[in-house]
C-alpha cells in the first residue's frame, strides 16, 4: 500500500470513531509513516562504572518526595552515579510478578554464545561502517554517516559504488536505523571501549549534527537548530581503512519536487558543506528515535573514551535539546523551513504536529510532548501523561498504520529514559508501569489489539520487549525467552547471508538493492532486522536495566569482547 494510502486509511479510522462518538473534526493520518520493512520511505569511559546489583537484587527505593531538588526534578533515592552526575540505576525497585519457569544458566550462556559470536564473525560494526554513508572526511568536509534507503550498492572490479536511487525514493526516514543503530554502538562502546563501535557512535552521532547544520540556507541565516529529513552533499570516492574502495552517488537525487509529506531543494550557500540539497518537514516519525538516543548521550559526552566522540555527542545534545525548545515553543509543532530558509509550520498535516487529535482525544500523544518538555527544558512542563498509555488515539492510529505502532512505542520509551536521566524517577515510574500494561496487552490474545493480526507483531513485540528492558522494564522469564528465540533464530538465518562483504572476489560484479535481500539479509516477519541485531549491547550497558527481570543474556559475557562466541 502507498504512503498516501496508508495515511487515508488512517483517517478513515479517525473519522470513523469520531462518527460513533458523535464528535466533530478529524483529519490526516498519523504523519507520514512508513513501514521499517519497506521504508520508501582515552579517558574515563565504562569501566569506571560501579558494578551491576547483583541478579534479584533491588534497589531500595525509599520515600520519593515530590518536591523540586537543586535541579529541578523530584528527589530521588541515592543511586550511584558517574562523576559528572548522570544515574547509574533505576532510583526506585520495580517488580513483576513472574510465573515462571525461569531459564536454565545453560540457556542463557548458550545464547550470549550465539549472538556474541555472530557479531564477531561478520565483524558487524565494521559491516555498518562499510555500507552506510554520508560525506567521507577525505573530501575535507565534515564527515558525517547515515543508514540510507533508497540506495542501491553497485559492484565493479574492486570498487563498490552506493548510489541514490530515485525509482526506489528520497529516503526521507533513514533516521530510524541510523538512530537505531547508533543507540546498541552506544552501548557496546560505552560497555567494552572498542574501536570500531565508537567510529559508529562517532559517524552516526555526526548525522544529527550533519541534518541541522546542513538546512541552514546561507551565512545570514540565524535557525541552526531545526532539522531536515536528510541532505545531500557531493559524490565522492576513498579508501577504506582496510583498502576496499568505496564510491558515493548522489547525482539521481539531484533534482527539486513537492510532496505533500516532503518538498527538497537547493542551498547553495550552506556554511558548512557549501552547495547541498535539502529536504525539509522533518516528520514525527523519526523524532521518538531521536528522543531515546539524546537520553543516552549526555553519558557519550561524558563517558566516551575518544574526546572527539565525547565533543561531537555534546554538540548534538544541544542541537536536540534546542530542536526539542522549538517543538514546545511553537504549541508542540515541528517547524521547517522553505526553499528560500523561511522557517514555516507544515500546515494541514499531521506529520509535525503532536496536538492535531487533542481535541478529539485529549490525551493523544502526550508521550511525545511529555519526551519534547524533558529534552528541550530539562522538565515536563504541564505535560502530566499518567501511566503513558491507554489513549483511544493509539489503537486508532495503529489500526489505521501499522507502523504508528512503533512510534507509539518509541515515544513512550524515550518519555521513560528522559525522565530518568533529567531527574523525574516518578514520572519514570508511573510510565514504566504503564509500558508493562502496554506490553502486556500487545502479549495478551485475547485484549484484541489490532496489530495482532500484522504478520510482523510477534517480530516487533521481541524486540519491543529487548529494548523495554533497557529502559528499566523488569522482564519475565517468558518474555526474556521470547527475545532469545527470536534473536537466536535470526542469527542462525543470517549466517549463511552471500554479501556481508561486498568487496569479496567471491560476490559477483552487479547491483544490489537495499531491500530484497540485496544488501543486507532481507526483511521478513521471521526474523528481527538487521538494524535491530544487537540491542543485547544497550541491554547489558544500559544503567537502567532492572535486576529484578529474568536475564536475556550473560552480561559478564557480552561485556567481554575477547570472549565473544566462547
Amino acid at each position: 500500500m502507498s504512503r498516501k494510502a496508508r495515511r487515508s486509511t488512517h483517517a478513515l479510522w479517525v473519522l470513523a470513531f469520531v462518527a460513533v462518538a458523535g464528535c466533530g473534526g478529524g483529519g490526516e493520518g498519523a504523519g507520514d509513516f512508513q513501514d521499517p520493512g519497506d521504508p520508501g520511505e582515552d579517558a574515563a569511559g565504562a569501566g569506571d562504572l560501579p558494578a551491576e546489583p547483583e541478579a534479584g537484587e533491588v534497589l531500595d527505593g525509599g520515600d520519593v518526595d515530590g518536591g523540586d531538588d537543586a535541579a529541578g526534578g523530584e528527589t530521588a533515592a541515592e543511586v550511584p552515579r558517574t562523576p559528572g552526575g548522570l544515574p547509574l540505576a533505576l532510583p526506585f525497585a520495580l517488580t513483576r510478578p513472574d510465573p515462571g519457569p525461569p531459564a536454565d544458566p545453560t540457556e542463557i550462556a548458550d545464547f550470549t554464545r550465539k549472538i556474541t559470536g555472530f557479531l564477531k564473525d561478520i565483524d558487524y560494526f565494521t559491516w555498518v561502517y562499510e555500507t552506510t554513508h554520508g560525506t567521507h572526511a577525505s573530501t575535507g568536509l565534515p564527515d558525517y554517516q547515515i543508514w540510507w534507503h533508497d540506495v542501491v550498492a553497485v559492484k565493479e572490479g574492486d570498487t563498490v559504488t552506493f548510489r541514490a536511487s530515485a525509482k526506489d525514493g528520497g529516503s526521507h526516514n533513514n533516521a530510524e536505523p541510523t538512530m537505531l543503530v547508533l543507540a546498541q554502538a552506544i552501548g557496546g562502546y560505552l560497555m567494552t571501549g572498542d574501536d570500531a563501535m565508537g567510529r559508529i557512535v562517532d559517524q552516526f552521532t555526526k548525522s544529527i549534527v550533519a541534518v541541522t547544520r546542513g538546512f541552514v540556507y546561507d551565512e545570514h541565516d540565524p535557525v541552526e537548530h531545526l532539522m531536515a529529513r536528510n541532505i545531500i552533499t557531493i559524490g565522492h570516492s576513498f579508501v577504506l581503512p582496510g583498502g576496499k574502495k568505496k564510491a558515493v552517488d548522489y547525482s539521481e537525487w539531484y533534482f527539486p519536487y513537492e510532496g505533500w509529506n516532503a518538498d527538497r531543494f537547493r542551498y547553495e550557500r550552506n556554511p558548512t558543506w557549501g552547495d547541498v540539497w535539502v529536504t525539509n518537514k522533518r516528520s514525527k516519525d523519526d523524532v521518538p528515535y531521536f528522543d531515546r538516543v539524546a537520553a543516552w548521550l549526555p553519558y557519550v559526552a561524558e563517558l566516551a573514551p575518544d574526546p572527539g566522540v565525547r565533543q561531537v555527542a555534546a554538540e548534538a545534545l544541544d542541537l536536540l535539546e534546542r530542536f526539542a525548545r522549538d517543538i514546545v515553543d511553537s504549541g508542540w509543532n515541528i517547524r521547517t523551513k522553505d526553499a528560500q530558509g523561511n522557517v514555516v509550520l507544515v500546515e494541514d498535516q499531521d506529520l509535525a504536529s503532536f496536538v492535531r487529535y487533542t481535541g478529539i482525544f485529549p490525551d493523544a500523544e502526550c508521550d511525545p510532548r511529555l519526551a519534547s518538555a524533558l529534552l528541550g527544558y530539562g522538565e515536563p512542563l504541564d505535560q502530566d501523561c499518567g501511566d503513558g498509555q491507554g489513549s483511544p488515539y493509539d489503537t486508532i492510529a495503529g489500526a489505521g498504520n501499522y507502523f504508528n505502532y512503533d512510534i507509539i512505542n518509541q515515544f513512550h520509551m524515550a518519555a521513560v529514559a528522559l525522565a530518568l536521566t533529567r531527574g523525574y524517577p516518578e514520572v519514570a515510574r508511573r510510565l514504566l508501569e504503564g509500558l508493562i500494561t502496554r506490553i502486556e496487552r500487545y502479549r495478551d490474545p485475547g485484549s484484541g489489539e489490532p496489530g495482532q493480526s500484522n504478520e510482523n507483531w510477534p517480530r516487533d513485540t521481541a524486540r519491543l520487549l529487548l529494548m523495554a528492558a533497557s529502559v528499566g522494564v523488569p522482564l519475565t522469564s517468558e518474555e526474556a525467552a521470547e527475545v532469545r528465540g527470536f534473536y537466536g533464530r535470526t542469527i542462525e538465518a543470517y549466517r549463511d547471508f552471500p554479501r556481508w562483504d561486498l568487496w569479496d572476489p567471491s560476490v559477483p560484479d552487479g547491483t544490489y538493492s537495499f531491500r530484497d535481500g540485496g544488501m543486507y539479509p532481507r526483511h521478513e516477519p521471521a526474523f528481527i532486522r538487521i538494524e535491530d541485531i544487537a540491542f543485547v549491547l544497550e541491554y547489558c550497558w544500559s544503567p537502567f536495566r532492572n535486576p529484578a527481570g529474568a536475564p536475556v543474556a550473560d552480561c559478564d559475557l557480552v561485556r567481554d569482547p575477547a570472549k565473544w562466541g566462547e
